[in-house]
């Protein structure tokens, strides 16, 4: 069970909708989606797809090392380190499914702690959530604190953000939106 878990975190960074497949339920849940795209928000591998081509639009080479997963019936606890680098707009959603906010690439690195849970039944995800240092990795990025120059980048990558959503409801305006890489 805990070989389950663990590839399906590893093809979030890596994978394809056809390796999600093999180890996500169709009717699987993502808690964690109500900061994504609306794409994000289904079920089942296309949803679980929405989010990885999402995380990738904002962040390259990502991965995620397991320190440890346990297993209590049918959850699953994995714990470890994702890392990566901001190279696109990383954009964050309201619940009502419009464009928040968009950090602008800085070309940094990160990497943070965090601790995913997966409900596994029949060999396959059927619930994800998970606990994640998010205040740590924004300061390794820069977006904290931000400096007045970030602050100005951030709304124009927000507002190409915007426009790329109400020009394409169906895309997420992070994949529709392409930055530009320059360090904060």
């Amino acid at each position: 069970m805990p070989d389950v878990a663990e590839r399906a975190i590893h093809l979030m960074m890596a994978g394809t909708l056809d390796d999600l497949r093999e180890v996500v339920h169709p009717g699987a849940t993502n808690r964690e989606a109500v900061a994504e795209p609306p794409a994000c928000r289904g079920t089942g591998p296309e949803a679980f797809w929405a989010t990885a081509l999402w995380l990738r639009t904002g962040f390259s080479e990502l991965a995620f090392t397991v320190d440890e997963s346990v297993v209590e019936r049918d959850l699953v606890v994995t714990y470890g380190r994702m890392s990566g680098r901001q190279t696109g707009d990383f954009v964050v959603w309201t619940a009502a499914g419009a464009v928040e906010r968009a950090f602008a690439p800085t070309g940094r690195r990160f990497e943070v702690r965090h601790a995913h849970f997966q409900r596994v039944r029949d060999g396959l995800v059927v619930e994800h959530w998970a606990v994640r240092d998010d205040q740590s990795m924004a300061m390794q990025l820069g977006w904290l604190p931000p400096s007045p120059l970030y602050l100005a980048r951030c709304a124009r990558a927000t507002r190409r953000a915007r426009r790329a959503a109400s020009a394409s409801p169906s895309v997420p305006a992070a994949a529709a939106a392409p930055a530009t890489t320059r360090p904060a």
